[in-house]
């Protein structure tokens, strides 16, 4: 069976293979149950392992249920998770080991379509031309084989950064229960990717946007009302762009220079939304991603009332 179509799975100090009927969440599960058992101070001193983990619980809620002000809180539970790879007697302390980090989430009670966004779009940030990489089985086999050329290849893979870092976060949005608006139950996920090579460093952060109610990712066309079109949305930017411009000491005669379009990077909170854009995307020199927002009060009549997001209500004393 070719290794392309195998499963690995990350073990624990020289732990034997699992087969490839596993599923590649298993990579997690297993090193859960051994973190379980063990110390995890110790485990993670002992820089002969090949892998270190580390798992953590919480509960992370938008906002605490409150009757006074009835605000709603999705009931989600969120376990981070995380894995390491080395390369095999690989010595901390060596600035040229290649090193793979991979911070992930899992959400109780389940959410198939969230895991499935997520996966996806971390395979699309480690390996954006990998065919069939959104597809969801496919995203998680591929990120297990970057996993595992560093865990158990014996020199550096020159095709994979020497240090990359992967962390995913869900930012809940409030819920306001109120009769007079018509607030959606929204979020949104952020993939943030740090790589080093030997001649470049590069840091990107994908947002995606949720609709929790309908358990599906939102599109900019999604959020807007009936008959608005993107460039009447991309026209309440060009102040935000002009801003930005300043701050970077370019001549307000040049703002026009700069031609702005939607970036692909997009949320929303309780501010308004947001288009983020990427190292190089506004400016040839390297500045850094950009986050340019548009709050709500310029945004009527173009969104949907039901994406803007109400800030939580604070309670009477």
């Amino acid at each position: 069976m070719s290794p392309l179509i195998l499963t690995m799975l990350l073990i624990i100090s020289g732990s034997s293979l699992l087969s490839c009927e596993q599923p590649p969440q298993s990579m997690f599960e297993q090193q859960a149950n051994t973190k379980s058992a063990t110390d995890s101070a110790d485990h993670s001193n002992d820089d002969n392992n090949n892998t270190a983990t580390a798992v953590v619980t919480s509960v992370t809620p938008a906002v605490t249920s409150n009757s006074t002000n009835s605000i709603a809180a999705p009931m989600i539970n969120i376990k981070k998770q995380q894995a390491i790879a080395r390369q095999p007697n690989c010595n901390a302390l060596q600035t040229s080991c290649q090193y793979f980090e991979l911070n992930v989430l899992e959400f109780s009670p389940a959410q198939p379509w969230l895991t499935s966004i997520m996966w996806q779009t971390i395979a699309r940030a480690l390996a954006p031309v990998t065919p069939l990489a959104s597809q969801d089985e496919r995203a998680k086999r591929t990120i297990s084989m970057l996993f595992s050329q560093i865990e158990y290849g014996t020199e550096v893979v020159e095709s994979l950064p020497m240090y990359q870092r992967i962390d995913t976060e869900l930012v809940l949005n409030p819920v306001v229960s109120d009769p007079s608006t018509s607030s959606s139950d929204t979020a949104y996920l952020t993939v943030r990717s740090n790589q080093h090579r030997s001649d470049s460093r590069q840091q990107q952060v994908t947002y995606v946007m949720l609709d929790m109610q309908k358990k599906l990712q939102l599109t900019i066309e999604d959020i807007l009302l009936p008959k608005v079109s993107t460039d009447e949305l991309l026209l309440t930017f060009q102040t935000a762009k002009k801003e930005w411009l300043t701050l970077q000491d370019i001549e307000q005669k040049y703002h026009e220079d700069w031609p702005l379009h939607l970036s692909r990077q997009w949320y929303l909170d309780q501010q308004g939304l947001h288009m983020v854009y990427q190292s190089g995307e506004l400016l040839t020199a390297k500045t850094g991603a950009v986050d340019l927002m548009v709050p709500y009060a310029l945004l009527q009549g173009l969104i949907k009332p039901r994406y803007i997001v109400q800030p939580p209500i604070d309670p009477k004393p």
